[in-house]
């Protein structure tokens, strides 16, 4: 049975029926089910999709409580992020939804030596689920990125910090999706961290990361614990620097 989607499950968890919804909003009610496919199909696509999913997401937390609350920036990004959009990475489609500043626009290079993220459906309760299916190149002034499972008796204290700005994410809860860049705007990591793996990066002056379900990792910056990053479903944006967070 196919895994639903973040706009099912939050229509349901405000117990709310599609019909409902659609008079609500005055989204037909076809329109809407192919939205909680994750298809654009019925609306005529991405760009009307949007759109819906406001509306949709508008009517719906005018049912549910502040803490249960859906956010629309959320879901746009899974639905955009579902499509046949391999190549476009997390900070553009963050920038799309006005979440991120749009990087600039950069000459790129592969590195054969980079770690492969693979993308999966993404649960954050009924909010959201994002899935991600592309890992973009790093700049040649990033020292080092890697993704491993921890060891029993690893932890995220016991890194060696070298000279810079050394950021580890270490996943302890579902899923969280990571964009990262650095003070020239150019991308250094756009992905996804799972519970139990451990994400290392660094750079000779700044890293800016925008962070969704912050509640699922927690950093290190510069060999100092700082916590989780924010609570689970909201989205962060926050810069590291030489002598910590900025």
């Amino acid at each position: 049975m196919a895994e639903k989607s973040s706009l099912q499950q939050a229509r349901e968890a405000a117990g709310l029926t599609v019909e409902q919804i659609s008079s609500l909003t005055n989204v037909r009610v076809g329109v809407i089910k192919d939205l909680e496919n994750n298809s654009v199909e019925v609306c005529g696509g991405v760009a009307y999709a949007r759109g819906h999913i406001r509306s949709i997401v508008k009517a719906i937390n005018t049912k549910t409580s502040k803490a249960l609350q859906v956010d629309a920036d959320v879901l746009v990004a899974e639905l955009e992020a579902s499509q046949n959009t391999e190549s476009k990475k997390i900070i553009d489609q963050l920038a799309a939804n006005n979440v991120a500043d749009k990087p600039k626009e950069k000459k790129r290079m592969r590195f054969g030596t980079l770690a492969s993220i693979s993308a999966a459906a993404l649960s954050i309760g009924f909010v959201a689920q994002i899935a991600i299916n592309n890992v973009s190149a790093v700049s040649e002034s990033i020292t080092s990125v890697s993704v491993k499972k921890p060891s029993a008796q690893e932890s995220s204290t016991t890194i060696t910090v070298p000279a810079g700005v050394n950021l580890v994410l270490t996943g302890i809860n579902g899923h969280s999706w990571v964009g990262l860049t650095n003070e020239n705007g150019e991308s250094v990591f756009n992905g996804q961290i799972s519970a139990g793996q451990i994400a290392t990066f660094s750079d000779p002056n700044l890293l800016r990361a925008v962070i969704g379900n912050a509640g699922a990792v927690k950093l290190n910056v510069n060999g100092s614990e700082l916590g989780v990053a924010g609570a689970e479903g909201e989205v962060v944006r926050l810069e590291f620097g030489i002598n910590g967070q900025l």
